[in-house]
């Protein structure tokens, strides 16, 4: 079937190719018309085209209107036509129709037929080769099309969902300070977070928008739109530790959150086709990650905290208003404060006496 179709396509677009020029010559407000020197190629658009009983055609196409054929003709292409081969002499080696009508007449002989959208009238008299119904092979073409771009794509969501919990897991060997850093600012600024949050998703858009439509811009743009993929990214994973060091709350003392982090970020995965859930973690996130971004910029690293607030409340990591140190192995751990004498001094003496550490 492909072979026939592309055969008769290619035939077409050739004949259209070589004779558009001159037919234009001959339109009028019946159509137009073209035929070679030898008319061994005939094309014709509203147009009506005859080739007699003793005339022979290599190719003849046919738009809007009627071929009539009692010769010989090598190739026949017809789209919304009327096709009668009429005739013991009438002959096609490859006839293809989309649209029309077909009426191969007594004796009439087809060697490979191709039809889409039509209804062939065959004569029982009539010799008629390989037949093909373009439109049910189409049909079964696109259902293999579908099944195996549906197999495609689900390996190919097992691919990205694996690459994200291997993307997670790297980020916190190497990161984790700036990462629980991060994630505390959802807890302790959840309004800033929010509004940051938005803003970084609209405003970079309308940025990349006007960059776009300038050639100067474009290189800017696209450097732009990467930094902003990877804040995007990293976002998707402070929150998936957020709320994986909830559940688990072990992990918040551990030196490397590694099951608090993959729990988190495999819940959110799993709420990915939700739609809601990407785009929360993607306000929340950005925006911690851009408010952690901008404290390093000014010189500063840990979130603000409340008073009496239990959470991550230094640049350790550990929560605030809990027991003494250490709550992890260094480096998390602050180091010991230094070695002092009793206090507050005893016995009432003056500050000249007091015991010196």
């Amino acid at each position: 079937m492909q072979r026939n179709v592309w055969r008769a396509f290619l035939l077409a677009m050739t004949m259209i190719i070589v004779g558009a020029l001159p037919a234009m010559a001959q339109a009028d407000e019946a159509g137009w018309l073209f035929s070679s020197d030898d008319d061994n190629v005939l094309i014709a658009a509203g147009r009506d085209i005859t080739v007699g009983p003793t005339e022979t055609a290599n190719g003849v196409v046919v738009i809007n209107g009627q071929a009539v054929i009692e010769g010989s003709v090598d190739g026949l292409f017809a789209i919304d036509a009327d096709v009668v081969l009429s005739g013991p002499s009438a002959s096609v080696d490859s006839l293809f129709t989309i649209g029309g009508t077909l009426e191969v007449g007594p004796g009439a002989t087809v060697s490979e037929l191709t039809y889409t959208g039509t209804e062939p009238s065959i004569d029982a008299t009539a010799t008629v080769g390989t037949t093909t119904n373009a439109e049910e092979e189409l049909a079964g073409a696109l259902g293999a099309l579908v099944a195996f771009l549906i197999v495609a794509i689900f390996f190919l969501a097992i691919g990205a969902f694996i690459a994200w919990l291997a993307m997670t897991l790297l980020v916190i060997a190497f990161g984790t300070v700036q990462v629980r850093r991060a994630a505390a600012t959802i807890s302790n600024d959840v309004l800033k977070t929010i509004v940051v949050g938005l803003l970084m998703l609209i405003l970079p858009s309308i940025v990349f928008g006007l960059l776009f439509i300038t050639i100067v811009g474009i290189p800017l743009a696209i450097v732009l739109l990467l930094l902003w993929g990877v804040v995007v990214a990293l976002g998707q994973i402070v929150v998936g530790v957020w709320i994986g060091e909830r559940i688990l709350p072990r992990g918040r003392t551990a030196n490397r959150p590694y099951g608090a982090a993959f729990l988190g970020m495999l819940i959110l995965l799993l709420l990915s086709w939700t739609g809601i859930v990407p785009l929360l973690a993607g306000i929340f996130g950005t925006g911690a990650v851009t408010l952690a971004g901008w404290r390093v910029l000014r010189g500063g690293g840990a979130p603000p905290v409340p008073p009496g607030y239990y959470g991550y409340g230094d640049p350790w990591g550990q929560p605030m208003m809990a027991p003494p140190p250490p709550y992890a192995p260094p480096p998390y751990a602050p180091p010991p404060p230094p070695q002092q004498g009793p206090w507050p001094p005893q016995g009432g003496q003056p500050p000249g006496a007091w015991p010196q550490g």
